[in-house]
């Protein structure tokens, strides 16, 4: 997120997303191994923060949110292995992309029941190799969900970490997103659930 100055207000919109940013590693411990990381070496997340997917079942108005802030619908964005139910991409100039799911089925609905609206299902974070970030994570006790979507040389590719559990249940997710060539597809949310299915 190196500039957001195609966006209304970039003060108002980066301080927003620092926040949420905060506020997400806060309550993931995967993403507080990676955004520890970055500190150390004087990074910060900003710069690797590739999108945040929200869940809702009111897509319209959870999207004012970012809409108010500068972002714009892309309708043109291709989100891979997506099934029937909405999933809206909002971009604002080179900040992280905005996805902002209305899930139609079951486990879906629950999850928005039981957490609200409010605070991301998923940070994603852009990374040179999968393997190699996923090595490295796994050596600080990040566990991944196997197989990453994608197949190595492709231009897309991403793979989930273990969920956070609160409440006993799947609260938040990892993603590391490998992008070549200037690609700027998404995979769906839950596109982990499709590669496991596949592969059983």
């Amino acid at each position: 997120m190196s500039s957001v100055s195609g966006c209304k207000d970039p003060t108002a919109l980066e301080q927003a997303l620092k926040q949420y940013a905060a506020d997400f590693a806060a309550q993931n411990s995967a993403v507080r191994v990676v955004t520890r990381g970055l500190s150390l070496v004087g990074i910060g997340v900003r710069p690797v923060l590739d999108h945040f997917i929200f869940r809702t079942v009111h897509l319209k108005e959870r999207s004012r949110e970012f809409l108010d802030l500068g972002y714009e619908k892309d309708p043109s964005a291709k989100v891979l292995e997506h099934k029937g139910h909405g999933v809206e991409v909002l971009r604002c100039g080179c900040a992280p992309a905005i996805l902002i799911e209305h899930p139609h089925e079951k486990s879906g609905l629950d999850w928005v029941a039981h957490f609200g609206d409010k605070k991301p299902y998923a940070a994603a974070f852009r990374v040179d190799d999968i393997e190699e970030a996923s090595f490295r994570l796994e050596k600080q006790s990040v566990g991944f969900i196997r197989p990453p979507a994608g197949k190595h040389g492709e231009a897309l590719r991403e793979i989930a970490a273990l969920p956070e559990i609160k409440d006993e249940k799947n609260a938040s997710y990892l993603l590391l997103i490998e992008r070549h060539a200037g690609d700027q597809r998404f995979y769906s949310p839950d596109f982990w659930f499709e590669h496991l299915q596949a592969k059983h």
